[in-house]
């Protein structure tokens, strides 16, 4: 009760910030999400299905059965008390996704489950009903909302969707569609599961966010979501202007309202070479984003702590204090052996083999040269601005493409690590045969590389880092809300901590290859 009621205070403070501004309030959230057991031994009939990630929990957990009147009769009250202190208009609910689920859906993480009682009734009433439930809740508070849901999974679940969407009433969708086939909400910027630059700040995608401009004007019914990953977001806030000024449509519209966007940011003569930058740091973040399924930077960098984290050839045989201070924010469950495994990713091994890290490892050196070319547009603009705040906005940048670099190359310096490890042999110890001037095992020259380049790499993140007078990356405001979605603000000493742990292990690699002489 004390955690609803802080969540709810906020969500007051947040309702009076709109107020002032003239806004009304749109509402994300998962749901049905998951309830504490001791809910359910109360309530056994609440009991909906088992909605936990296979490979990420050690227990069982449950959502609540929508398909109860008297779970329908709760939700209506939480939503008119939600809507009592904001005026939220829109609901988008993720479903059968980060503990949430519906009964006998095929996209539940465990597979289709539920109460047997429900097995039967027909699924689009299950779903609509749930929908109208929050759109009755919002009418109790004298506001009229639409309402959709978005499944996580919904690749698996086509024919699910569409034996719902006939049925939808007005203002309700399902993955994005309405009985009439409209797209209810579009999206201009990158959310944070969009991104792919996570977990570094500032981060302009300019033509993917101008493109996603236009395609929202073009479609007066739909509502608008724009993401700002700053609070000052420059780049979006010179795109917003200018398109309000003057709407693009088309390519050449498109480009045209870019290059004003960046005159308005740099000045007229800088516009060209500040637009060329941009371009770059699209193509860049667009490679990355090419190897698709989950974003590695997200469920990789962050979930498996891929940049606080050492590369050792024995991570099991780490002492405590050297492996728990990353451990305990893995995205992992089963054992600690599949925990070792720096591609076990979301259960299964994202990139896998030396063709997966070969293609993985182009397509992050892509993205690594994209971002230095850009950074040398940027530093080649500097001799020539004497605006100060021209200056500082794009030493700010510069300094955010370096570090975005880092991050790209501690995810290719792991995957090219554990792949060196998949293809050796941990059982039989290589036999010595040191004559001069015998180079000894590939694999050994290989990862005794890719380590050091990493032990460069993290050191020169630490350095940037230290010295920024700037946020360059979103982090928990206190160590206590370190979690596995977010770096903890003692992010330094953790960077120095694998480093040190890195070169305490460095010869470790010799139980595994034949090693050169002396």
């Amino acid at each position: 009760a004390a955690y609803a009621q802080k969540n709810l205070d906020v969500i007051r403070r947040r309702a009076a910030v709109l107020k002032e501004l003239g806004l009304r309030a749109a509402f994300l959230g998962k749901e049905p999400a998951y309830l504490p057991e001791s809910v359910f031994r109360a309530y056994p009939d609440w009991r909906g299905p088992r909605c936990e990630h296979p490979r990420r929990s050690r227990h069982a957990y449950h959502s609540l059965c929508i398909d109860r009147p008297e779970v329908l009769a709760m939700y209506r009250k939480a939503v008119a008390e939600i809507c009592r202190a904001a005026p939220i208009e829109y609901f988008s609910l993720l479903t059968n996704d980060s503990g949430s689920g519906i009964c006998w859906s095929v996209s539940l993480y465990p597979g289709q489950n539920g109460p047997a009682w429900c097995r039967e009734r027909p699924y689009a009433d299950r779903v609509t009903g749930f929908l109208s439930a929050v759109q009755d809740g919002a009418g109790d508070a004298g506001l009229e909302a639409e309402v959709s849901f978005n499944y996580g999974s919904g690749y698996i679940s086509q024919a699910e969707i569409a034996s719902v969407i006939p049925a939808l009433r007005e203002g309700q969708a399902v993955n994005g569609k309405t009985r009439s086939g409209r797209i209810p909400l579009r999206t201009a910027g990158q959310n944070f599961y969009d991104a792919w630059t996570n977990p570094v700040l500032g981060i302009p995608q300019v033509m993917r966010t101008a493109e996603q401009l236009e395609a929202a004007a073009n479609d007066a019914e739909a509502n608008v979501s724009v993401v700002f990953y700053t609070l000052d977001s420059p780049e979006v806030f010179a795109l917003l202007r200018e398109f309000k000024n003057r709407p693009w449509n088309g390519i050449m519209g498109r480009m045209q309202g870019i290059r004003a966007a960046a005159a308005r940011m740099a000045g007229e003569e800088h516009a060209e070479s500040l637009m060329g930058a941009w371009e770059k740091i699209d193509r860049a973040v667009g490679f990355v984003r090419s190897m698709n399924a989950d974003p590695i930077m997200l469920v990789g960098t962050l979930n498996q702590r891929w940049i606080t984290r050492p590369l050792v050839p024995f991570p099991l045989e780490l002492a405590p204090e050297d492996r728990d201070y990353y451990r305990k924010f893995q995205f992992q469950a089963n054992s600690e052996e599949e925990a070792a495994d720096l591609m076990n990713l979301q259960g299964f091994e994202l990139i896998n083999g030396f063709s997966g890290s070969l293609l993985a490892g182009n397509l992050l050196n892509q993205a690594i040269a994209g971002l230095q070319s850009a950074l040398k547009d940027i530093e080649g603009m500097r001799g020539n601005v004497s605006d100060e705040k021209v200056l500082d906005a794009l030493d700010i940048l510069g300094l955010r493409l370096k570090v975005l670099a880092c991050f790209y190359r501690n995810a290719r310096n792991t995957i090219q690590y554990q792949d060196i490890l998949d293809r050796t042999d941990f059982v039989n110890p290589p036999q010595e045969e040191n004559i001069y001037p015998m180079d000894g095992d590939q694999k050994l020259r290989e990862i005794q590389n890719v380590a050091r380049d990493e032990i460069d790499n993290i050191n020169e993140l630490a350095g940037l880092l230290e010295k920024s007078r700037v946020p360059l990356l979103e982090l928990a405001s206190t160590p206590a809300e370190e979690d596995i979605f977010l770096l903890g603000p003692d992010i330094v000493r953790q960077l120095r901590k694998k480093v040190r742990i890195m070169l305490d292990h460095e010869l470790d690699v010799h139980r595994l290859y034949r090693r050169r002489q002396g």
